[in-house]
Formats: structure tokens, sequence, C-alpha cells
């Protein structure tokens, strides 16, 4: 794929971030691709009352439900923040071969000790692609806002 597909699908899951950026939730979307399309979206719900909806774990899902698998191999996450160890355990158990990072967590400021998504898929001895930095000052500046408001 190449940068310019990588930002339409980027901008996709930012649009999904402002959502939950306007919910009051932290600013953070996520689309999975397949062949090209989007087949799940997702974002930030933590307000909900349920913490484990995040972007990704939402996308998953509504993936697996578009799809009728639990299967998603050959398909691309595009997120707008780095996945949480969480998340990133979620990706690796739906075989999600690419994954494209708007921010590290290092840009905005969070670590998980040393943790990366690299060093997640090393240490799990996971077959993954990354691409990273798609649209990363529009993901900042959409993260930033949460900060501000707290």
């Amino acid at each position: 794929m190449d940068n310019q597909h990588h930002e339409t699908m980027m901008r996709q899951a930012l649009e999904l971030a402002a959502v939950a950026d306007k919910e009051g939730d932290m600013g953070v979307g996520a689309v999975i691709v397949r062949d090209g399309k989007i087949v799940g979206r997702g974002r930030n719900r933590i307000h909900t009352g349920n913490p484990l909806v995040h972007a990704e774990t939402d996308a998953i899902a509504d993936a697996c439900r578009a799809l009728g698998t639990d299967d998603l191999s050959g398909t691309t996450l595009y997120t707008t923040v780095e996945p949480c160890p969480m998340c990133a355990g979620a990706l690796l158990n739906a075989k999600i071969d690419h994954w494209v990072l708007g921010l590290r967590f290092a840009t905005v400021g969070r670590r998980f000790g040393r943790y990366s998504v690299e060093t997640f898929a090393e240490f799990v001895d996971a077959d993954i692609k990354f691409t990273t930095g798609i649209l990363e000052e529009d993901c900042l500046a959409l993260r930033n806002r949460y900060f501000a408001r707290k």
C-alpha cells in the first residue's frame, strides 16, 4: 500500500477518534481494512462503563461481525494511537497482519515500561508488519484535546 492509501484510511480512523472526543472520551479511532475496503470501525467508548472498549477492540468486534469470522488474516489495522498491551494481544489473537499507527506512546508521553508494539510482537514471535507516523500531527492534535480538558 502506498502512503496516500495509508493517509486516506488514517483519516477514517481520525473521524472516529473525533466522535470519541466529542463523547468525552480519549480521542482514539481505528479501522480495519481488507482488500482496500473498511470492514471494521471502532473508537474509544470507555465512557460507556466498559474499560475494555478501546478503539482497536471495538474495530475487531465490528470486523468479525462483518466478515463472519474471528480470523482477520489478510487485514490491516489503522489506529490513531499505538495499541496498548491489551489491544495488542487482541490484535494478535485476531491475526491482523499489518498495523498502521498514527502516534507512538513516546509521542504522547505515555509508556508501559519497555513496551512497544514491536517488542510485543518480538516477544510473542509474531510476524507483523508495522508502519508508523501516518498523519502523526493530526493524531497528536486530537489526542491533546483530551488532556487539555483534563
